[in-house]
């Protein structure tokens, strides 16, 4: 599973149609603070030029440290939580035109 969708590099340069995919994902329950019993998922974001660049041997990733890493708190413990990464990664305003590729 991944998403295509245009950033911005840490250089400040435009990736157009760069391939998104979640790197690591981690959900916990929180059980302290103003959010005692919520659901807490935190995601990574692996960069790449094209699905191509991700494929192969020597492949480079983008810095992007707008797509980087995000954080989601919800009143249920998600039942798909990569589902619901990705979900919230295309909603974000630092990726434009996000779709999802197959």
């Amino acid at each position: 599973m991944a998403i295509s969708g245009n950033i911005v590099t840490m250089g400040g340069l435009a990736a157009t149609g760069a391939y998104l995919r979640i790197s690591d994902l981690t959900v916990k329950k929180i059980i302290e603070g103003d959010n005692n019993g919520k659901w807490q998922m935190t995601y990574g974001v692996a960069c790449y030029v094209s699905a191509d660049e991700r494929a192969s041997a020597s492949r480079t990733t983008l810095v992007a440290p707008s797509v980087d890493r995000f954080k989601v708190t919800s009143d249920t413990e998600p039942s798909d939580p990569y589902a619901m990464a990705y979900a919230d990664l295309k909603a974000q305003s630092s990726v434009a035109n996000a779709s999802d590729l197959v």
